[in-house]
């Protein structure tokens, strides 16, 4: 498949479709526009753990977790995390799980965290495991576990990736997940591979080219009948990116 061309059938996908952050956010991806200026012009009220933790990791899809607005809104999360080490206590367990792996995945990027903050929340997550949480088939919760075990150590680490590795990539060939949720989580681990998925980067590049629409657009289920999206479509382009040599 040819990446570049992909690449830019998904920006004229958002040019079309999205607003004018959204383009903003695709030049950024691709690298043609300023991360710096995006990030500037994100508006966070820093008491909302949700709004810090979406401003984050739009830091991190840009790999732009130094610059400046980045430290202030880590402080905010850090400052909010419980005695447990989770985000969100009194709220729903499985949403206190997902929150906690995506801030604490988030946060392992940045230079701006103590390892005590990332250790806490590697093992309120570690304290919550089961099998039973990944092999359910729930995205949220091997897309939580995979991005904080593949980005801090811990003593279950090893083991934890595995069963990521290994429930993700079942989703994958049986269509519970398309290209772009599967692609999502190997962007958020940082890597071109998860132990255990016996699927790499190249498959999943196909799969990406095969699942995008005639219009560029990308959707997030596996049916072909769904309906595309900015926000489906911004994910495949950074994974398009990112699982291509032209985003390493």
């Amino acid at each position: 498949m040819n990446v570049d061309d992909a690449c830019a059938k998904a920006l004229a996908y958002v040019d079309a479709h999205g607003d004018a952050a959204s383009q903003q956010r695709a030049r950024a991806i691709l690298g043609e526009g300023s991360a710096q200026a995006l990030l500037d012009a994100v508006s966070v009220d820093e008491e909302d753990v949700l709004a810090l933790r979406r401003a984050l990791g739009l830091a991190d899809d840009l790999r732009a977790v130094s610059l400046g607005p980045v430290k202030g809104w880590c402080s905010a999360l850090v400052r909010m995390q419980a005695e447990d080490g989770g985000w969100l206590p009194g709220t729903d367990l499985e949403a206190r799980v997902f929150e906690t792996g995506m801030i604490a995945g988030h946060l392992a990027k940045t230079p701006y965290v103590r390892p005590s903050v990332l250790d806490a929340a590697a093992q309120f997550l570690a304290e919550h495991w089961t099998v039973d949480r990944v092999q359910s088939g729930a995205w949220e919760a091997i897309a939580a576990y995979a991005h904080v075990f593949a980005n801090t150590d811990h003593d279950d680490a090893d083991a934890i990736l595995q069963w990521c590795g290994r429930e993700l990539g079942k989703g994958f060939v049986t269509h519970r997940f398309g290209a772009i949720q599967t692609a999502r989580v190997f962007v958020y681990c940082d890597a071109h591979g998860i132990p255990g998925a016996e699927l790499g980067t190249e498959e999943l590049l196909i799969a990406l080219h095969s699942e995008q629409g005639l219009d560029g657009g990308f959707t997030f289920a596996p049916d072909p009948a769904s309906e595309p999206s900015v926000q489906a479509t911004l994910d495949g382009l950074l994974a398009l990116r990112r699982l291509s040599s032209r985003g390493a």
